[in-house]
């Protein structure tokens, strides 16, 4: 599998335009964990919907690679906590409806750690408090050369086809 290269940087406008889905990213993801933690009715008064740092932490790196970078066949692990920067994403993309955002930590809502199982939206991996979510890419890179190595590509091809 042959990695992308970028021969060059942004431009100026495309800058701007993933300075303006990041922001647009960081608001979304802000949003759906304010609400779990503070508009949502909470009798138990305990926290439930994460931090808004931990998504923030990785932000641009996602938007990136959302917007920029990632081809159909690459697959992502994200990291548990930043799950509403995901669901944030996956709407912007059109893959996540609109009345999922108020519903982290709710029950058949969103979940704090990327779920292909409990997610209405795509996850390349499950990365719950297990550790899979590390993991799984790299045994993914490992199969995938073995197969490209081993077989020169010809039986996943031909199963693609």
């Amino acid at each position: 599998m042959s990695s992308p290269v970028l021969t060059s940087h942004p431009s100026d406008a495309e800058h701007e335009v993933l300075r303006e889905i990041e922001r647009r990213v960081l608001w979304l993801s802000s949003a759906i964990i304010h609400h779990a933690n503070l508009v949502r009715p909470n009798p138990s008064g305990l926290k439930v919907g994460g931090h808004q740092a931990s998504s923030a932490s990785m932000l641009s790196i996602m938007t990136s690679l959302w917007f920029r970078h990632l081809r159909a066949q690459d697959r992502v692990s994200v990291k548990p906590h930043a799950s509403p920067v995901l669901h944030s994403i996956n709407y912007l993309l059109g893959e996540l409806d609109a009345s999922y955002l108020p519903r982290l930590r709710e029950f058949g809502g969103l979940q704090t750690y990327p779920s292909r199982l409990k997610d209405p939206d795509p996850a390349d991996y499950s990365t719950g408090s297990v550790g899979i979510g590390a993991t799984a890419p790299i045994w993914g890179a490992v199969s995938r050369r073995y197969v490209d190595t081993a077989f020169s590509g010809a039986v996943i091809s031909s199963i693609v086809q």
